[in-house]
């Protein structure tokens, strides 16, 4: 089981019935019709090489197959090899959101929990945002349903309690902590955007360097520009940041302050088990 060893949650048991149908040999037949390397023989071997541990998630090599399968999925009738595809590729997600909200609200039932999960990834599958997703589609993945099923739970939770507990409730979940170091980052980058302290270009150069991993020589063959001139604007993008945080008010700077452990976290943490799934 990719998702979980000794579990027996919906997740998991959707995961269990897609590996027998993914195995079989009609889905392989179907599987050699798509627009993929001749190594992976049939679907499996597709999933198995985006969950190896020593695959990045941030990898261009990740990006391009994860993108192609969504555009094949998007070219395909509801309810495709593809879309069953992509719903086993991200599986670990999956399970680790469902665990993450089973863990912060245990009054909802897990099976509750992880068919809302479960629905809301199948949703994001047709959306326009996914299917223009060049770059970091793990991450923008992984990032869509936490917000969704923490927004789902809070709400979840605030019908079955009678009196408003809105401030009671906000203490009980503290979002920066349950989504984690991703989420932090992106509420981070999001606000500094808005703001205009970022732009959409430097956004996607401190993600492409910091998080995923790539090499100044590389990013100077993609922006044309030299290796040196890409180190010196990153660190000038990293530099203004600092400065702006520092006149803004304390939470701001705070948030600032934990950028720099956050862009280490995530480059240590960055493959689609381990920086996704935990």
């Amino acid at each position: 089981m990719l998702a979980g060893l000794h579990c027996d949650c919906l997740v998991c048991r959707v995961e269990k019935h897609l590996i027998e149908e993914l195995g079989e040999e009609c889905a392989a037949e179907e599987f050699s019709r798509g627009r993929f390397p001749s190594d992976f023989r049939c679907p499996l071997d597709l999933v198995h090489r985006l969950h190896r541990p020593e695959i990045s998630s941030c990898a261009p090599a990740t990006d391009r197959l994860l993108a192609r399968l969504v555009a094949e999925h998007t070219e395909a009738p509801a309810g495709s090899l593809w879309q069953r595809l992509l719903l086993l590729v991200f599986v670990p997600t999956i399970h680790r959101t469902a665990s993450q909200v089973a863990l912060a609200f245990p009054s909802l039932a897990r099976d509750d929990i992880s068919q809302h999960s479960l629905t809301a990834f199948l949703e994001f599958l047709g959306s326009s945002d996914l299917r223009r997703r060049t770059t970091h589609v793990a991450f923008t993945v992984a990032r869509h349903l936490r917000r969704r099923v923490f927004r789902w739970a809070i709400h979840e939770r605030r019908l079955a309690t009678p009196e408003n507990r809105e401030d009671k409730l906000a203490e009980e979940v503290d979002e920066r902590g349950i989504l984690g170091p991703e989420a932090i980052l992106e509420t981070f980058l999001d606000t500094c955007e808005v703001s205009g302290w970022l732009s959409r270009d430097e956004r996607r150069l401190l993600m492409e360097y910091k998080v995923g991993r790539v090499g100044s020589s590389e990013l100077g063959r993609r922006h044309g520009a030299s290796s040196s001139a890409c180190r010196h604007r990153v660190h000038r993008i990293l530099e203004r940041l600092r400065s702006v945080a520092e006149k803004a008010p304390p939470h701001q700077f705070e948030l600032f302050e934990i950028r720099e452990k956050i862009f280490s976290r995530a480059r240590n943490n960055s493959t689609i088990a381990g920086r996704l799934v935990g």
